[in-house]
């Protein structure tokens, strides 16, 4: 039996831009702590074959103190073989990393744009892959892998299914002619479910940790077993210590920035989100135009979670005082419709409404949706 664990995409001094100073700095080390839980994993569980697809750095340029993390923490599984597949974000090239540091001798980086292979016949298998060389890589450099019978496993950074992607992009049809037991993707942080394809599995592995509100949800890696006869078996491992969320709240009627932010708080209690929990809420409905949203301050009132993001989205409602006094096309336009609107006849009055509301939508720049019933 072939135990695997399958990483990729770990981006390795990632800014975290999206966060404060303070948080960002949080973060990165965090990232570094969830990295090295990892290699506590693989070194526990005996993991014969760490594979790393991709995007292991953010940038070509990696800090002396993740450069010393990475080496000690591969010191401590010697009896692990580690593989690298060098990504878009840190492609191998002569000035890289993976060029002017000397690992230790059980990691294996591919170096060619072309696809080669390491032999591990301790192991019973070979690991095919290829190197990003540069930013792009336009074309699919994957081979038939001929009959060594030995099971044979893909590392590699790709774009599947997506033709014109300018990150390697490759096809089920193709993993499936190379004859792959199992093929381990990275680049897609969001990982879909694994893939069977005739006789071999497909999977990607997601990222390590979320690192901003497109990567929501908790995150972490792949450990495979791979039988003597090629069967693969997958299970999803959950490592990252905390997960971005996106939520929409519905804030129509509230009167005051301190009504909002005891709705926010209600969300948060509601969902059992915790320290754990960077959250994005996006803020919807109609409140009163004189009602001035601070996302900053309802923020600065809530701390039961480690960072929040308030979007405002929500749009005003006017009443017919209002607007009959407004002196901008908006209040022109009601004062226009409003003999129809207090009209005897119920179907003008229905059809001026709609007119108003679709209106003060389009002025508003909002999506105008009109549904009628037979």
């Amino acid at each position: 039996m072939l135990k695997i664990l399958h990483t990729g995409d770990i981006h390795l001094d990632s800014p975290f831009s999206g966060l404060d100073a303070r948080r960002s700095e949080i973060r990165r080390a965090e990232l570094r702590s969830t990295f090295s839980s990892l290699m506590t994993y693989v070194r526990d569980n005996s993991i014969d074959l760490l594979l790393i697809t991709g995007d292991f750095f953010d940038t070509g340029f990696v800090t002396k103190e993740t450069v010393s993390i990475v080496l000690r923490e591969f010191s401590r599984v010697p009896d692990c073989k580690i593989v690298i597949s060098p990504g878009n974000h840190d492609p191998y090239t002569p000035d890289s990393v993976y060029a002017k540091v000397k690992f230790p001798e059980n990691v294996y980086i591919f170096k060619s744009s072309e696809q080669t292979s390491f032999s591990f016949p301790e192991l019973g298998c070979e690991v095919y892959g290829y190197a990003f060389t540069g930013e792009t890589m336009r074309k699919s450099p994957l081979r038939p892998t001929g009959d060594s019978g030995y099971i044979k496993i893909l590392c590699a950074h790709a774009h599947l299914n997506s033709p014109l992607s300018p990150y390697c992009p490759i096809s089920t049809a193709e993993l499936e002619a190379c004859g792959f037991n199992y093929a381990a993707l990275g680049h897609v942080h969001n990982a879909p479910e694994a893939s069977e394809a005739g006789s071999f599995v497909y999977a990607y592995c997601g990222c390590l940790e979320g690192r901003g509100y497109d990567e929501t949800g908790p995150k972490g890696a792949i450990y495979a077993e791979v039988s003597d006869d090629g069967k693969v078996t997958l299970k999803r491992h959950i490592f990252s210590s905390r997960k971005y969320e996106v939520r929409r709240l519905n804030v129509t009627g509230a009167a005051s920035c301190s009504e909002i932010t005891e709705k926010v708080k209600s969300l948060i209690r509601d969902e059992n989100m915790d320290d754990t929990t960077i959250l994005r809420i996006i803020l919807e409905g109609a409140v009163p135009p004189a009602l001035v949203i601070s996302p900053e301050s309802i923020s600065r009132g809530i701390g039961e979670v480690f960072a929040l993001d308030i979007k405002d989205t929500t749009s005003p409602i006017y009443g017919g005082e209002y607007l009959e006094s407004d002196p901008t096309i908006r209040g022109e336009f009601y004062r226009q419709l409003l003999p129809m609107l207090t009209s005897a006849d119920e179907r003008e009055r229905t059809v001026a409404s709609l007119a108003l509301r679709c209106g003060l939508a389009a002025m508003a720049g909002e999506n105008i949706s009109i549904s009628t019933a037979n």
